[in-house]
């Protein structure tokens, strides 16, 4: 899973799934929208179980922050919020957290672990343990999730999906704004050594 050449780069023309980022290319990517524009999300749907019974996925996932309800504009409360809501799943349990950043921005990740009586809707259901890796992350006025979910014996199995997609996801906002500065004056042999390229965002122009 480790050769990028087998991987394919997301992109789309909805301004609201405003990154890119590299899932392996054998993969399904869906666009979603949530109800009442709750949410928009890429959804790629990945190799299914031995069993038959569950598909592995990648999501991202991007919400608008709600300045009428404050839970929401923390990061650390959105986090905090996920966790409680998933305590009340079978066999629910922490695996680690962290906080950092990732893109460029703020980030907290959380890798958890819980049971989920599979395939759905079964008259005699087995219980299979699912680990879910989520990475919540804040910038401008949204908030997005990128999420990597499967059964425990295909989760380390395509890890390596979920680690591209992270290393790679950039927003292209930034990416086409971003520009690298060099002079086209030779520097001082005195002040050479001290010389390096200079990033700064270009304004575009209005109207």
């Amino acid at each position: 899973m480790s050769n990028l050449d087998s991987y394919a780069r997301f992109s789309s023309d909805n301004p609201l799934l405003d990154f890119t980022f590299l899932y392996p290319a054998d993969w399904q990517a869906i666009e979603i929208k949530g109800k009442e524009k709750a949410y928009t999300e890429v959804f790629i749907r990945g190799p299914r179980n031995a069993e038959n019974t569950y598909s592995l996925s990648l999501v991202v996932r991007v919400m608008p922050i709600s300045e009428k309800e404050g839970r929401w504009v923390d990061l650390k409360a959105v986090a905090a919020d996920y966790v409680a809501k998933s305590k009340g799943l079978a066999g629910f349990r922490e695996v680690s957290r962290a906080e950092g950043r990732l893109a460029d921005v703020e980030a907290i990740e959380i890798e958890m672990g819980y049971m989920m009586p599979l395939p759905l809707n079964a008259v005699n259901p087995k219980k299979t343990q699912i680990i879910e890796r989520k990475v919540f992350l804040k910038r401008g006025s949204y908030f997005y999730e990128l999420a990597y979910t499967a059964v425990e014996e295909d989760y380390y199995k395509y890890l390596d999906a979920f680690r591209n997609a992270s290393r790679t996801l950039e927003f292209r906002e930034e990416e086409a704004n971003r520009q690298v500065y060099w002079s086209v004056v030779s520097p001082a042999s005195a002040h050479a050594v001290h010389e390096k390229p200079t990033e700064y965002k270009a304004q575009g122009k209005k109207g």
